[in-house]
């Protein structure tokens, strides 16, 4: 993503989501809940440690605020809070990706942007399966998927560990659960087809660099009217 976005005329908010995954609150930072600086310099020292026994896969949170995306809109402070959001290889982590970026939308102003890099499945682990379809994504939306959904463990791992052989060594220390596994695969079309059923206005493209590539969209942060007609209930209880 630092390829992409210059930050440099931003002010960034870091919302680190740690191990690539997802994870409860751990620690409100300045602007949501206030903070016990004491605790958190416990925790960065704590941190600080893990790193130099286990390396760079232990995330090292110095400014950030760490929460579970998926349930951002319970955070009401953070409604409408930023001009744009950024991800970076973390839907395909999601059990449910049309409830994952609501929580981006709910956080975004509505004249702003979501900006997502994904991994395209064809230069990844996940070579070997196909790509999810919309109307899969819709029905994991609809009948409310969470971190216990246990589908997509088996197509995983036959990927990116049987057939591949890149997360092997990765999942004798991590398990084959959320958030450490890619629910759902992704290329240009799924992509493409997902963001246009939920917003209005929408621009993807594919940035190979080397093995790994993603796809990258770009998306004003206003819905399709059809979308909220259809989910009015859902988007009522995320806004009440």
């Amino acid at each position: 993503m630092d390829q992409l976005v210059d930050y440099r005329r931003c002010s960034v908010e870091d919302i680190n989501i740690p191990d690539g995954g997802f994870g409860e609150v751990l620690q409100s930072g300045k602007g949501i809940a206030g903070s016990n600086p004491f605790l958190l310099i416990k925790r960065y020292v704590k941190q600080e440690f893990k790193f130099m026994v286990h390396g760079a896969r232990i995330p090292r949170d110095r400014k950030t605020i760490v929460l579970d995306m998926h349930h951002a809109w319970k955070r009401k402070a953070l409604r409408e809070k930023y001009d744009c959001s950024i991800s970076s290889n973390l839907i395909e982590h999601s059990p449910n990706p049309i409830m994952l970026l609501l929580n981006f939308h709910y956080i975004t102003k509505e004249s702003g942007f979501q900006f997502h890099a994904i991994p395209h499945h064809a230069y990844t682990y996940d070579r070997y399966r196909v790509p999810t379809t919309l109307a899969h994504l819709i029905r994991d939306f609809e009948n409310r998927a969470d971190t216990s959904d246990q589908s997509h463990v088996e197509d995983y791992r036959q990927s990116a560990i049987e057939k591949d052989g890149w997360q092997r060594k990765f999942h004798e220390v991590y398990p084959l659960e959320y958030p450490f596994i890619h629910y759902h695969v992704f290329d240009e079309h799924n992509i493409k087809a997902l963001f246009e059923y939920m917003f209005q206005d929408v621009t993807s493209d594919i940035y190979k660099t080397g093995r790994f590539s993603d796809n990258v969209v770009i998306a004003r942060n206003v819905l399709n009217t059809d979308f909220e007609e259809r989910y009015r209930n859902v988007l009522q209880e995320m806004t009440d």
